[in-house]
């Protein structure tokens, strides 16, 4: 951190890249609110997933385990605490899943999109 004067700064050079929140000053309070409840569209990609899933489970050798991701990332979207490490993990396992079934791949990473997690 860089004092200018009676203020203070932060002062970032070269080729940084920062991502996220960054707060500089006497007495700075931050938060970050990153709720829960999943967006509409992130709601209906959701549910065209789990469309798609049960309309290809023949060709996706482990259906049921699919699933089970599914129904993770479901349960955390709906929940007050959404673990979005949890989340890009079921999913990463969702996508291995069904690999063989295009437009499933398509509707996971669109899925991923809608929660930032590209």
């Amino acid at each position: 951190m860089t004092q200018h004067g009676g203020e203070r700064g932060i002062t970032i050079g070269g080729n940084a890249n920062v991502s996220g929140q960054v707060a500089s000053g006497d007495n700075v309070t931050q938060t970050q609110h990153q709720g829960g409840a999943a967006g509409s569209a992130a709601l209906a990609e959701l549910t065209r997933v789990e469309r798609l899933l049960d309309e290809h489970a023949d060709q996706i050798p482990e259906v049921g385990r699919a699933r089970r991701d599914l129904a993770d990332v479901r349960e955390e979207l709906e929940g007050d605490d959404a673990d979005t490490e949890r989340v890009e993990g079921a999913l990463g396992r969702l996508g291995r899943r069904v690999a063989g079934v295009t437009v499933l791949v398509e509707a996971v990473k669109n899925l991923a999109g809608q929660l930032g997690l590209n």
